[in-house]
């Protein structure tokens, strides 16, 4: 599955990249997380672990960040998290550049759907766009504000 979604931020690109990059703020602007917490220590970087928790359907699970290429480029990946019938591991980057004065921001999701999921891929795919769509005008909002 991929799901491609795309915003214009106002703000420059290092300044969109560190927020993105601290995963546990994903609750902030992408609303289907209950929470996200970081379990390694010190700042965000290659190979930064993270464990969360989904508010719909309970799923759990974790991802790390397999490429983090300031301001550029941020991706990430995990094992697949079982939530009822199926499952789902998350993949997918961020992709950040500099337009206008402020940051095109792109976000290409590529998780893997297993079991019963791969059969609801179609509709789970709308649903995501639409969630994807949202979570970047609340990333938009939050950082246009603190600018």
């Amino acid at each position: 599955m991929r799901v491609e979604s795309e915003t214009t931020i106002g703000r420059p690109p290092q300044d969109v990249f560190d927020y993105i990059a601290r995963g546990e703020r994903l609750p902030d602007y992408v609303t289907q997380f209950a929470w996200v917490k970081q379990d390694s220590e010190g700042e965000p970087r290659l190979g930064t672990q993270y464990s969360y928790k989904m508010g719909r359907g309970q799923a759990e699970g974790t991802f790390e960040w397999t490429e983090f290429a300031p301001p550029a480029r941020l991706a990430w990946h995990g094992p697949p998290a079982k939530s009822g019938p199926g499952t789902m591991e998350p993949a997918g980057h961020w992709e950040l550049t500099e337009e206008g004065g402020g940051t095109r921001v792109r976000l290409v999701m590529t998780p893997e759907p297993g079991g019963l999921f791969k059969l609801l891929a179609p509709l789970m795919a709308i649903g995501m766009r639409k969630g994807n769509a949202e979570a970047l005008a609340r990333l938009k909002q939050q950082l246009e504000r603190t600018g």
